[in-house]
């Protein structure tokens, strides 16, 4: 089983979880339906437990992003799910764009989660989070010459950059985040620094990158914090038929660095959950988010998907060991819907490959 593979089946905890919440009751006369973009194997553990602690049942459709948002705006007037789960603020600002959401006045969710990640008007509250940051070659690069995003536009840099094409979700958020911050100059300057920094043509994939600064095709990558943190635990892998050496290799060879820890913080995407506008059981469903945002559920999902947990408080210590305490940009993410448009005109513009 090679990294990439491995790196996609990683959710071991999730599966226990499941294992041994099968085995319990849940057979409540109240059922929910959802949802989910988000992968079964991380969310379904937290699911089961709901149903054993509540007796409720909940019946829960996966799919892609896209047949989400097509099948609430087909069932925008009903019947349809109760509680969608995705992941992505562009995507989260699509879904409210297309009006299928509903507000869920929480108190609890209110207090459990951080202003800057859930809706202002409460169509959306964050469930994890995750931070975009740059991995560098621990042989070949001085981390401390990098300290913020427009640090990778610097000339030392040219051809030791690997990075996805710019028309992925990811890239077009961090670059919303650059323009909120910092103004479409700067985000010019950023994009045109990567495009003239580039090691190779964008290849789509983050652990792709990861893997390129590994076997020395760059020196530096852009990637989701959970694609790096997947892959330690695959060092002591026994799906691993090489027993773990090339996990091994690849976090002896690359590590992960936060940027803006002396400005605003290094940019933080998340997924989430919400009300559907066509719900039928809205207080009902109000249970299930609300128990999202309790500490087992936040970690049963932050475990098996390696992502952060978005109460503050809550991570691992094998994931603090990894990246260690930092901070994070606290500009609202339903925000960034007001700079996809120039972020896609800027890449576009300004040469990164748009695939």
């Amino acid at each position: 089983m090679s990294l990439r593979q491995a790196f996609y089946s990683s959710g071991t905890f999730g599966a226990i979880a499941v294992l041994f919440f099968a085995a319990a009751p849940c057979a409540g006369a109240e059922e929910l339906r959802v949802y989910s973009y988000l992968t079964p194997q991380f969310l379904q553990p937290v699911l089961t437990a709901f149903e054993y602690q509540t007796g409720v049942t909940v019946k829960a459709d996966y799919m892609t992003a896209n047949q989400l948002r097509d099948r609430l705006v087909k069932e925008r007037n009903g019947p349809s799910a109760d509680v969608i789960f995705t992941m992505e603020a562009k995507r989260l600002a699509d879904l409210v764009a297309a009006d299928v959401l509903a507000p869920q006045a929480s108190e609890r969710l209110t207090k459990a989660i951080p202003a800057h990640l859930r809706h202002p008007e409460d169509l959306w509250f964050g469930l994890s989070k995750w931070s975009r940051s740059v991995y560098y070659s621990t042989q070949r690069v001085d981390p401390t010459d990098l300290n913020d995003y427009l640090d990778l536009a610097d000339p030392r840099w040219r051809g030791r950059i690997c990075v996805r094409p710019s028309n992925k979700i990811y890239v077009q958020s961090m670059l919303a985040s650059i323009i909120a911050n910092d103004g479409e100059q700067t985000a010019r300057r950023f994009v045109r620094g990567i495009v003239a920094n580039l090691a190779r043509p964008p290849v789509d994939l983050d652990v792709v990158q990861l893997e390129a600064v590994a076997a020395g095709q760059c020196d530096l990558a852009i990637a989701n914090s959970y694609y790096y943190e997947r892959i330690v635990p695959l060092q002591a892998s026994a799906l691993q038929g090489d027993g773990g050496a090339r996990a091994k290799e690849l976090i002896a060879a690359v590590a992960p660095r936060a940027l803006e820890q002396n400005r605003r913080g290094v940019h933080v995407n998340i997924s989430a959950f919400a009300l559907t506008r066509a719900s039928r059981q809205p207080a009902l469903a109000r249970r299930l988010m609300e128990y999202m945002a309790q500490p087992l559920a936040q970690r049963l999902y932050a475990d098996a998907s390696h992502d952060f947990p978005i109460i503050d408080g809550l991570r691992s210590a094998p994931s603090a060991k990894i990246f260690g305490d930092f901070k994070e940009d606290t500009l609202p993410i339903a925000t960034l819907a007001n700079h996809y448009k120039l972020a896609e005109r800027i890449s576009r513009e300004e040469g990164w490959s748009w695939k």
